[in-house]
């Protein structure tokens, strides 16, 4: 291997490691919050601040889910179409997000009003992605989808619709994407490549929602509303994303289900020691050969 091609796979190798460790650090801190925070009975919550709750979803109105059509109180949805633009095709994420209505928990002792609200994440906001060629890595890493301060992890997120490109979308994924800016336009093929297997611009769209009657896990903060009486109990407060560095976590997984796959924060750290001492290593010979 020349000095060249050792220092440019280095670099290539200490960047992946970067993103492995960044990744590992962001599971790592979930489950500890998961796994830290007691849950609370609703019939004793009495005060403001962070809280854990198990319980079942109960709404008096629910809404038309963009991707499934389904009626439910939220939707956590991602869309990805595939590029061939350069030297590599691969699936790039153009937009994911949770869309919400107010709903009620109820553990069984009481219930308490919860409030996600609405996150959408676009293509252009800066994060990293990590992309190889031909393999859809973040479908192979998410547990979860994280917008904003809100991480919603699921069991699965199926694919419930894929698009060609100048094809016609459905009518109501094309009034989502219409009415949201922050949700980019499908791209059109590339007329002078002949492709044979995926062609450029398809796109797949991911969903699972919550619905009434399901069962779920919750971690977010208890805020006294503007009427609150004190001292507080379930009717007085709502529960919402975190006003500080903590991240408000959805799922319908069971907290031990939640916590094990978070774990794998463990093989991130691991693959992130490997792939640093490896790049150090090809970046040291790429030296002496220089």
């Amino acid at each position: 291997m020349s000095n060249t091609l050792a220092l440019i796979a280095g670099l290539v190798l200490l960047v992946v490691a970067l993103l492995a460790g960044v990744y590992g650090r962001r599971q790592h801190r979930r489950r500890s919050l998961v796994t830290g925070t007691p849950t609370t009975e609703l019939r004793q919550l009495s005060e403001e601040g962070l809280v854990e709750l198990k319980g079942t979803v109960t709404a008096e109105e629910t809404f038309e889910s963009p991707i499934g059509g389904e009626d439910c109180v939220a939707s956590v949805w991602e869309i990805e179409e595939w590029d061939e633009r350069g030297d590599s095709e691969m699936w790039e994420t153009r937009a994911s997000g949770v869309t919400a209505a107010p709903f009620a928990l109820d553990d069984g002792t009481d219930d308490v009003r919860v409030d996600v609200g609405d996150h959408v994440r676009g293509e252009y906001d800066g994060r990293i992605e990590v992309s190889l060629p031909g393999v859809d890595v973040d479908r192979l890493l998410a547990t979860g989808v994280s917008v904003d301060d809100v991480y919603c992890a699921f069991d699965r997120f199926p694919v419930e619709l894929s698009v060609p490109p100048d094809g016609d979308q459905p009518e109501r994924i094309e009034r989502f994407v219409a009415g949201n800016a922050d949700v980019p336009g499908q791209r059109d093929s590339i007329t002078n490549v002949v492709d044979l297997g995926t062609k450029h611009g398809e796109r797949r769209h991911y969903e699972q929602t919550i619905t009434p009657g399901q069962e779920v896990y919750l971690l977010g903060e208890a805020s006294a509303v503007a009427d609150a009486t004190h001292p507080l109990g379930p009717d007085d407060v709502v529960v919402e994303p975190p006003s500080g560095d903590d991240p408000m976590i959805l799922s319908d997984q069971s907290e031990e289900e939640l916590a094990s796959k978070l774990g794998r924060y463990r093989w991130a750290y691991a693959a992130a020691g490997v792939l640093g001492l490896a790049g150090i290593a090809l970046l040291a010979y790429g030296g002496f050969v220089a």
